[in-house]
């Protein structure tokens, strides 16, 4: 089985527009990563873990956000512990896709598209 380290993370727009959620994260080979990529490898054996500041913390799978009634998944997260840099939600943001919402691209989304 293979371990992977994530050092950043993306979020994209809720479907709602209530908040943001992680869409995916980033390795520390630079490699993205979908949420549904990353359970579905939790669930084939490998592990994976946050890497940031000397403190490292195990990210596991659930359902659902945990953001009240949002029902993006499936999902990942860490445990808090005494250390909050290690969280997954406080990893550095990566990625282009922090703007858009979700199913978006940049030549549809009205922030990157030109105008005559």
């Amino acid at each position: 089985m293979t371990t992977y380290t994530v050092t950043r993370v993306r979020k994209e727009l809720s479907a709602g527009g209530t908040h943001r959620h992680l869409e995916g994260v980033i390795t520390n080979t630079n490699t993205h990563w979908t949420r549904g990529q990353v359970v579905a490898s939790i669930n084939a054996g490998n592990t994976w873990r946050t890497s940031t500041g000397g403190h490292s913390a195990t990210i596991t799978t659930m359902h659902y956000c945990p953001r009240g009634t949002c029902l993006a998944g499936p999902y990942i997260k860490t445990n808090p512990n005494s250390s909050q840099l290690d969280n997954l939600e406080n990893l550095p943001k990566g990625g282009p896709r922090e703007d858009r919402p979700p199913g978006r691209s940049v030549l549809t989304h009205p922030r990157y598209r030109k105008t005559a």
